[in-house]
């Protein structure tokens, strides 16, 4: 069994919704720089009461949140997942503004050189939290941190897609072909042409 060592390339995609309500990815971009990356699934629960005790208890997942701690996210993106307006190179904030929906996909290393890798398909970002900090004796680095909602779009019937190369059916060319594009069914592979 190996072990989990490493986060690394991470991939954003922009989705665009067509008319006709389907959803169309753009090309994954990598982001460098990722220092961690965090899944956590929401849960909704209930539970049955009945002869003065618990006869049954529920939870299921109504959404992922992800925290993306990066050295810095592209303002090309940061902009894009707020959905703020950029005029002559001068981007202005406001209360209108309407955040985007993406892809985000990443990499974790393991020993052994085996490897995780997932897309989550359907995303909406909180606005971006940066710390910047003053350099006094020592230099101090600012970093960007992301909070996320995944969601389970009724047009993928699916929150994620992911895959472990320690899996026996898991192959080198399906690896390879993972970040490509944002796969959205069960068959990895790279975009078509």
């Amino acid at each position: 069994m190996e072990v989990k060592i490493n986060v690394q390339n991470v991939h954003l995609a922009e989705i665009t919704e067509s008319p006709n309500e389907t959803l169309e990815y753009g090309a994954p971009e990598h982001v460098a720089g990722a220092m961690e990356m965090g899944k956590a699934p929401q849960l909704a629960s209930g539970q049955l009461y009945g002869d003065g005790k618990i006869t049954n208890q529920t939870s299921r997942k109504v959404r992922y949140q992800i925290t993306a701690n990066l050295n810095k996210l592209p303002s090309k993106w940061r902009r894009y997942m707020e959905g703020v307006t950029v005029k002559n190179g001068v981007e202005s904030g406001t209360s209108k503004d309407e955040p985007k929906p993406f892809a985000i996909g990443w990499e974790v290393g393991k020993t052994g050189g085996k490897k995780e890798m997932i897309w989550f398909l359907y995303c909406i970002a909180e606005p971006i939290q940066e710390t910047v900090k003053q350099s006094e004796e020592n230099i101090n680095y600012s970093t960007d941190t992301i909070t996320i909602s995944a969601l389970e779009d009724a047009r993928l019937g699916r929150y994620y897609t992911f895959i472990d190369t320690e899996d026996e059916e898991i192959t080198e060319e399906m690896a390879d072909d993972f970040f490509k594009q944002v796969q959205v069914t069960d068959v990895i592979a790279a975009p078509a042409g």
